[in-house]
This record gives C-alpha cells, sequence and structure tokens, in this order.
C-alpha cells in the first residue's frame, strides 16, 4: 500500500461526495490499537459500499469496516489504516419469512434489534454474542466466535443460507439464498464467517432462525471444584437432556448452569435430569432461575471480557470436551489467578487477567496458555493485549500449513491489500 497523503483522502472524499456519500473526520472512536483513519464513511446502501472500497481501492487506501465497535480489538494491529468503513447505516430486516423459519437482513442491524423483530413471531437467529444492543450481524459474523448457545446451535457459520458481500474493488457478489436447502458446490459465505473482513465485507445476510423456547430454566450447581463441575457439564452433555447451553463460570470455574427449554412437563423433566446428574458429580448446592435473574446470568455469561473495565489479557482457548478442566487446572496455576468462562460441551474456555501486567508478564501468561492448549490437541487466540504487544506477537498464533491457503484467498480476492491489512493470520 502506498502511504496516505492528504492528495489522495482529499481526492477519495471528492469522490464520494460526487456519488452523494458524506465523509466525515470525527475518528477517534475508530481507532484500533492506537491508529486513526483520516476519514470515517458511513454508506447507507450496498451500492454506495461498493462505490466506497472501489474509490479506497483506486486511491490506494487502506479500509477497515467496522460495526457496533465492540470487538475492535481482536486481530493484529493494522498495518495501514486510512478510511474507516461504519456499517450501521445498513440497518434494514430485508425480509423476514417466517412460515420458512429465514430471514434476510443487512450487515448492519445489531443483534438486539434483530431478535425482537424476530421474537414477535416466536423465532430468533440462534447467536449470542456479546454487548447484543451494539453488536451487529456483520461484525459479529466477521469474528465468528460463538457464544453459550454454541453448544445447542453450532456455529455461526451454520446458521448461515445465503450472504451478499463487497469485495475489495467494489464487486458485490452473492452466494447461497434465502431458503433453507441443500446445494451443490462451496458455500462461499463460510470464507468470511471468522474472516475478519479480510477478503471482503459482509453486506447483507440470510439466516435460518430457531423458534424461541415455549418455556426455560436455568439449573445452577455449585462444585467443590472444576473438575467437578465439568464432569456434571460434560454428562449432561452425554446424556439424553438437550440443554440450550452448558457453562461453567465463578471462582476457578466451580459452578456450572445449564439452560434448557422446552414445554413445561418436559422442561421439568430436563431440570431433574440434570439435577440427578449434578448431584451424582458431588454437587454442594442446586439453585433453579427462571424470567429475567436467568436471561441476566445468560447475559452477563456471554458477555464476559467485553462489558465492564477493559482486562490487560484476554484469551480464547479450544480444546476437546474432555480437556477442558485440565486446562482450567493448568491455566489456574499461577500466581496471578485469571477469571474464567468455560463452555465444556463445545471445548471453549475464555480466560482474561484484569490487573496491572506488563508486555513481559502478558507474553509469559499468553505463552502459558497456548503451549497448555497446543499440548492437548487445541490452539489459543489472543482477544486482548496491549498495541505495544502486538508488534511483536501474532494475536493469531501458528495456524500450520493453512496459513498459505489463507494467502492465496488474500491474494485473489483483495491483490493490492485494501482491506484490514495486516489484521489477521499471520499478517495477511
Amino acid at each position: 500500500m502506498s502511504v496516505r497523503t492528504t492528495r489522495e483522502i482529499t481526492t477519495f472524499e471528492s469522490d464520494l461526495e460526487a456519488r452523494g456519500i458524506t465523509a466525515g473526520h470525527e475518528v477517534a472512536p475508530y481507532e484500533i490499537d492506537r491508529m486513526a483513519p483520516a476519514v470515517v464513511t458511513r454508506p447507507s446502501t450496498v451500492d454506495q459500499l461498493a462505490a466506497v472500497l472501489g474509490s479506497a481501492q483506486r486511491h490506494g487506501l487502506a479500509v477497515s469496516p467496522t460495526g457496533g465497535r465492540t470487538r475492535l480489538s481482536i486481530g493484529n494491529a493494522p498495518r495501514a489504516y486510512d478510511v474507516a468503513v461504519d456499517m450501521t447505516g445498513l440497518n434494514r430486516v430485508i425480509a423476514h419469512n417466517h412460515a420458512d423459519l429465514t430471514a434476510t437482513v443487512e450487515a448492519g442491524v445489531t443483534f438486539a434489534a434483530l431478535q425482537q423483530r424476530l421474537s414477535a413471531q416466536g423465532q430468533m437467529v440462534a447467536i449470542d454474542p456479546p454487548l447484543p444492543t451494539l453488536a451487529t450481524v456483520g461484525g459479529t459474523l466477521a469474528v465468528g466466535t460463538a457464544g453459550p448457545l454454541k453448544w445447542q446451535y453450532l456455529h455461526p457459520r451454520d446458521l448461515v443460507i445465503g450472504m451478499k458481500v463487497v469485495q475489495a474493488d467494489g464487486t458485490v457478489t452473492k452466494s447461497g439464498g434465502q431458503v433453507v436447502k441443500n446445494v451443490s458446490g462451496y458455500d462461499m459465505s463460510r470464507l468470511h464467517i471468522g474472516g475478519l473482513g479480510t477478503i471482503g465485507v459482509i453486506a447483507e445476510v440470510s439466516f435460518k432462525l430457531t423458534p424461541l423456547p415455549v418455556r426455560e430454566a436455568t439449573l445452577i450447581v455449585d462444585f467443590p471444584s472444576a473438575d467437578d463441575a465439568v464432569s456434571a457439564g460434560l454428562a449432561v452433555f452425554r446424556s439424553a437432556v438437550m440443554p440450550l447451553a452448558i457453562t461453567c463460570f465463578g471462582p476457578s470455574c466451580t459452578r456450572l448452569a445449564v439452560r434448557m427449554g422446552g414445554r413445561p412437563a418436559a422442561l421439568a423433566r430436563q431440570v431433574d435430569e440434570c439435577a440427578r446428574h449434578a448431584m451424582a458429580a458431588g454437587a454442594t448446592g442446586l439453585e433453579t432461575m427462571e424470567g429475567e435473574s436467568a436471561a441476566g446470568l445468560w447475559r452477563g455469561l456471554s458477555d464476559f471480557g467485553w462489558d465492564g473495565d477493559t482486562p490487560a489479557l484476554a484469551m480464547r482457548a479450544s480444546v476437546t470436551p474432555s480437556n477442558v478442566a485440565a486446562l482450567i487446572h493448568s491455566v489456574a496455576d499461577g500466581t496471578v489467578a485469571p477469571e474464567m468462562v468455560a463452555h465444556p460441551a463445545h471445548g471453549t474456555v475464555q480466560i482474561l487477567w484484569r490487573g496491572p501486567m506488563d508486555d513481559v508478564q502478558a507474553f509469559g501468561k499468553a505463552s502459558q496458555v497456548r503451549a497448555a492448549a497446543a499440548a492437548m490437541g487445541g490452539s489459543a487466540v489472543i482477544e486482548r493485549c496491549s498495541s505495544s504487544m502486538k508488534a511483536s506477537f501474532d494475536v493469531w498464533g501458528e495456524v500450520g500449513s493453512s496459513i498459505e491457503t489463507m494467502r492465496r484467498l488474500k491474494s485473489q480476492f483483495d491483490p493490492n491489500g485494501s482491506l484490514n491489512l495486516g489484521r489477521f493470520a499471520g499478517g495477511i
């Protein structure tokens, strides 16, 4: 990429103005790792988004798309950053076919607004990102991580049936459709879910929807140790019960929360079955929660690490369910105990340290977690750390031979390096 010049920015802004697209200079809210763009644009249509990206590439400017800006810390520091594209102007629900359990929305819609719209028909998108009143559909899919509901409803990519994407040169592409059906060929939307906007900007998404449970209940169980809590969670995981989420939390992950849904009689049977497994694993206390108190609990677990004070270091580790307890022990064995939330049914452990920590200490903690996860056949990604640490440390870690495939895709879809340059794995 060429170095930004005043003339290039001015010409870019003039190009947008001629197309009726405004550009602003209130750039502070869009900083990424202490780098601020020169200009912020907020397109309100897919055509305007295409015009912004095409013009930026012609003028040699580096672009980073943003949504609700809830997780801008994810990824390496950008190598160049000239234009922030605020996607919140694309915020329409294009179609909701409740009889077919599908919906098509623009990428700037927040999850809270979408879920409120769908709930009127007793439906939802089974994705529970942190800070849903701010988090957008496009940003959440670009990050690609799921919340507690992943256990029951799988990865976000499994809920997407179609997508419209704008490539770096302004070309608009579509994959999939608005109908749930089997298709032949490769689903191109999967390249963009978890791709951090590296090879294209998500503009529209079609989801398959899930009926809202008739009623919900959450069983909270206390245990003497994380081993017991995880063991009970895995017993539920292997049982005939089909909970919505299974999560360990609290000091050293010694509390287990099991979220269940269904009709009253079936729900009561699920709660009894889960309580039986919990008692067999050594539970010291049980409580059943419903309504607002349960919703607040799950909101806090989904928001873990993203609300309140910014942690000094935050990581997300992925291992097999059978290794979750061992990873918790390995990470907790140290002078500075982290806070953790674990989802044993899908092998995810979120880990964060809130206290003061310099880069040397943070590097040591991150290396410890990565080594422990790797020894168990898993991996760990840094989601938050200092900007200075990112200067010499790839937050994604080693991704193996797949990095060559990623580089080929970047070269094919964004040969000039316009989109989120340097932020993805391997500095792509």
